[in-house]
């Protein structure tokens, strides 16, 4: 089984996608919560094999919270573990690498090597600290996509919450075209430009 995390869902051909633009049959959780569905993921994949210390952080947690401040489901949670094989892949994408809290999000990451995920990038280490309040993103927020063209892609939640009526808007001051996806769902649009940073930032639309 191939999961991804914070891979753009246009760009990936795992079995199950997590990410926070929702596209097709992706499962979507809020923009900047990639530490808190990766720490209930590994909870709930990994508590009976980790040592105390771990167990004791794991213990810790507020799930309540973080399911609710990441717009994450344990019914998704469930889903991912009645499709876990003898082997499953585990990708973690630019939002990952990119991310403020990379270096613990890498550490809880590397506990999913305990049910047989092989990962392209994590930190082995136990000392993991507390996952951080989640930021909320308000207003017009967009997805950086690496690359360069003149476009905008766009849901139709995205047009009518941002009162979008015209072919072509300024994102930030620059023309963009306006093209709208029907497999693309929620509010946030995506944009192509350079970008080194996490993807997802808040723009002015006129």
């Amino acid at each position: 089984m191939k999961l991804s995390i914070g891979v753009l869902p246009l760009k990936s051909d795992a079995d199950i996608i997590l990410h926070p633009v929702k596209y097709k049959e992706s499962v979507s959780y809020e923009p900047l919560a990639e530490e808190a569905v990766i720490a209930l993921l590994a909870k709930e994949l990994t508590y009976d094999l980790v040592d105390d210390k771990t167990k004791e952080f794991f213990d810790d947690m507020d799930d309540g919270y973080l399911y609710s401040e990441s717009n994450f489901d344990e019914f998704d949670i469930e889903n991912i573990k009645k499709s876990l094989e003898d082997k499953n892949e585990l990708v973690l994408g630019k939002d990952v690498l990119s991310h403020p809290r990379k270096e613990n999000i890498l550490k809880l990451a590397n506990l999913l090597k305990l049910v047989n995920f092989d990962i392209n990038e994590t930190i082995d280490s136990n000392d993991l600290e507390e996952i951080d309040e989640l930021d909320t993103f308000d207003g017009s927020v967009v997805y950086v996509c690496d690359g360069e063209n003149d476009e905008i892609i766009v849901s139709k939640q995205f047009k009518i919450a941002n009162k979008i009526n015209s072919d072509k808007i300024l994102v930030d001051g620059k023309e963009k075209v306006v093209k709208e996806d029907e497999n693309l769902k929620g509010v946030f649009g995506i944009i192509f430009d350079k970008n080194e940073e996490y993807p997802f930032k808040r723009v002015k639309i006129n």
